[in-house]
């Protein structure tokens, strides 16, 4: 704490302002208090970024973030004026070292105190999470360390899980030593890299340094994207929740609930309370309390102070805030949509149409809808759930994909050159769709781009502001499809790039994945309903949901998926009244579009692998097993169990079934009536987290690591032909395949997309 300088303003509102706090790259930070004698923290962008229309922006989604994130460990929005001329905002003035201070000051905090932090960090984390928005800056600095627990702070450069990034092309937000993998290579960020961030937190709060340690720029960001992390000093157990967190692919690392489990099994209120940090720090936090009793003078009875938000002005209805914090809503109107009896949702949603803009190439784009703001969810975790049970159980996802020590194949031949090379903002990791003579992909920050399949050197045209979600763009009804935020669907002229309809469903509900289409009319969303408690702000709880969204009656049919499937990474195969997927009670279900109920469920006895594939009228799943099961009842028609390892993913064309193997190596072709085997081809390591590529003569396959590219197999002699790859290495950036089966192939990683001739 620094006294005001000559500079400071003495007043911010109804503030009056006392000392500073602190400083960080957007704003400065103030202690204040109110009328009513409360002390806040009062936050202000600095004067030299005021010109930055960016700052002011970013302030914006600050003030929104902090509106809609509530729970015990996060701070609370009071008040804020973001369109002032000195924007602000202010939160309750938490009378605590920040966790940067704690240990620089006093050393590393003993295991229980590290304990008790991640439980409840991880419970701010679902909270955060639970708003629809990604902290992206979790960092010693942003921990405050309170008598009855800790409380995250600053969100200056938090983002919608789904939405928009204020992010420039070749730009980096976040700090360093604390940065995910997937922010460190410019990919997107979601709830996962919160984890990360927080296992380097934990890191530095056990040991007193942070896990990556670089004195350049370039190094640390080497060392979070491929370097393992520097554990000295963590003990037991902690080193070994710590790592679950720090796994480099985000699909491996430990989840918020599973954390809380692991770090409080009998509930954060057994870990937090009197006495959670060493006496040092408690008396730190109890010096700290005793200043603020001069600003404890009485107070005439409080009026509210309401929020002048920008969000009001972009739709939402404003909240007012009392002095304690806690808000009341205006009365709102009816929802958008209706239900019967928990499984129906009706209502029409008018298309609005949008005007082009001018580009040197076409583009076209979508206005922003308003951000849906926020739910809250149930923590799913046993009490009775053991940090030993948790550990040991994520460990095995961890450690289960090690090379298997065999001998690399050697391709035939050369790979053919590409036709051309598109270079763009960083792609989302989706395939591309193609529609006539081109191919349709998806960019950041929100784009969708149009790439001619003889030059695609050059988009044909661009539509700016669908959501980064990462998966496919659908065709449907005549359009290119893809979610935009909140719950929003936006179809696009596949051949034009204007916006041909745009379905908003309002706040009750937040759209996840597209995971493909019913029928020409129909598509499947994987989202989020959401019930709010009107008395509490950003409180609500959610029901994981299955969309099934009519283009042309602009209505949502919702039917909620069992409570073993919430969590699980569902990757469904759809299509005309089947929805089938690997359920989270280790059986293939198939369910019917129409109502979502349970059509046949096959039961494995082990984990399969979430992508399924259906050929015909059969469904394959893999695992321990290459399976084959009748469309119509799930009664098995074969299987081939894996000599050593397991299955990983498919692949399907003409008659014949794909699957690649881990032990070894290679991809195996199986008749798809009877699986009979046709050919196993020995390869390097691979990249199974995704389908394998059939064209009309070769197969595709990714390698394990991004640099090496991929590879083509003969399709009919299972030959290893050759080896496709840039040499750049891309961290967790896969790469993507897409075959039209009529000799175009569209290979695209991080920022770079090719046009590979096929034969």
């Amino acid at each position: 704490m620094e006294p005001l300088g000559p500079d400071d303003p003495e007043e911010l509102g109804p503030y009056h302002l006392l000392a500073r706090l602190g400083a960080g790259g957007m704003g400065q930070v103030y202690l204040a208090t109110s009328s009513y004698g409360r002390a806040v923290a009062v936050k202000v962008i600095r004067p030299e970024k005021l010109a930055d229309r960016t700052f002011r922006i970013r302030f914006r989604r600050e003030v929104a973030a902090a509106q809609a994130v509530g729970g015990r460990y996060t701070v609370p929005l009071v008040d804020a004026d973001p369109d002032a001329a000195t924007p602000w905002l202010a939160t309750p003035y938490v009378p605590g070292p920040t966790l940067e201070e704690a240990v620089a000051e006093h050393g590393p905090l003993p295991v229980p105190s590290v304990l008790a932090l991640g439980a409840c960090a991880a419970e701010a984390l679902l909270d955060v999470h639970s708003a629809g928005l990604v902290h992206r800056d979790l960092k010693p600095s942003n921990v405050l360390l309170a008598a009855d627990g800790p409380r995250v702070i600053d969100f200056g450069i938090v983002r919608a899980n789904d939405g928009y990034d204020l992010t420039s092309a070749g730009t980096i937000f976040g700090s360093l030593e604390y940065m995910c993998p997937e922010q460190a290579t410019g990919a997107p960020t979601g709830p996962a890299g919160d984890i990360f961030s927080l296992g380097s937190v934990l890191t530095y709060a056990a040991s007193g340094h942070a896990p990556f340690i670089g004195s350049a720029a370039a190094t640390l960001l080497y060392q979070v994207v491929h370097d393992a992390p520097d554990l000295t000093g963590v003990p037991k157990p902690l080193n070994e929740i710590i790592s679950l967190c720090l796994a480099k692919d985000p699909r491996h690392r430990i989840t918020a609930d599973q954390l809380y489990a692991a770090c409080a099994p009998g509930g954060v209120e057994q870990t937090v309370g009197r006495g959670w940090l060493p006496a040092p720090v408690a008396s730190s936090i109890a010096r700290r309390t005793a200043a603020l009793r001069v600003l404890d003078t009485p107070s005439r009875t409080p009026s509210r102070n309401r929020i002048p938000v920008s969000a009001h002005r972009n739709g939402h209805a404003p909240r007012a805030y009392d002095r304690y914090g806690a808000s009341s809503a205006p009365p709102t109107p009816p929802p958008h949509h209706s239900y019967d009896s928990g499984h129906m949702a009706e209502a029409p949603a008018i298309p609005r149409p949008r005007e082009p803009e001018p580009a040197a190439y076409p583009a076209h784009r979508q206005t922003p809808a308003r951000r849906r703001l926020s739910r809250r969810t149930i923590l799913t975790a046993s009490a009775a759930t053991t940090t030993a049970a948790v550990v040991s159980t994520a460990l095995l996802v961890t450690r289960g994909d090690k090379a298997d020590g065999q001998k690399a194949a050697e391709p035939l031949g050369p790979a053919p050159p590409p036709l051309w090379t598109y270079r763009s903002d960083p792609l989302v990791q989706a395939p591309a769709v193609f529609q006539g003579g081109s191919a349709l992909l998806k960019t950041r920050p929100g784009n969708m781009v149009c790439l001619d399949l003889k030059d695609g050197t050059r988009p044909k045209w661009v539509y700016r502001g669908i959501s980064q979600s990462p998966t496919p763009v659908v065709k449907a009804l005549g359009a290119a499809v893809a979610l935009g935020e909140g719950a929003t669907v936006i179809g696009v002229d596949p051949d034009k790039g204007t916006e041909r309809f745009t379905y908003d469903f309002g706040a009750d509900f937040r759209f996840d994945t597209l995971f493909g289409k019913i029928s020409d009319r129909v598509i499947t969303v994987f989202g989020l309903r959401l019930q709010r408690r009107s008395d509490e702000q950003g409180v609500a709880t959610s029901t994981n949901t299955v969309f099934g969204i009519d283009l042309e009656a602009g209505r949502a049919d919702i039917t909620p998926i069992s409570p073993e499937d919430v969590g699980i990474p569902l990757e469904p195969v759809v299509f005309p009244d089947n929805f089938i997927y690997a359920d989270g009670f280790r059986n293939v279900t198939a369910r019917n579009t129409d109502d979502g109920g349970v059509r046949w469920r096959h039961p494995v006895g082990y984990e399969l692998r979430p992508g399924l594939a259906v050929l015909g009228r059969t469904v394959f799943a893999v695992g321990r097993e290459l399976m084959a099961l009748h469309l119509a009842t799930g009664r098995l028609r074969w299987n081939v169990r894996a000599e050593r390892g397991q299955f990983a993913s498919l692949g399907v064309a003409g008659n014949t079934v794909y699957a690649t193997g881990t032990a070894p190596s290679g991809v195996y072709a199986f008749n798809a009536a009877n699986g009979s085997r046709r050919w196993f081809c020995p390869t390097p390591r691979l990249n199974t987290d995704h389908p394998i590529v059939a064209g009309p003569r070769e197969v595709y396959v990714p390698a394990f690591r991004n640099g090496n590219g991929f590879y083509a197999i003969d399709a009919a002699r299972g030959t290893l032909l050759w080896n496709f790859t840039d040499g750049v290495e891309t961290g967790v950036h896969d790469w993507q395949l897409a075959s039209d089966g009529a000799g175009h192939l569209v290979a695209h990683h991080y920022d770079r997309t090719y046009g590979v001739p096929t034969p």
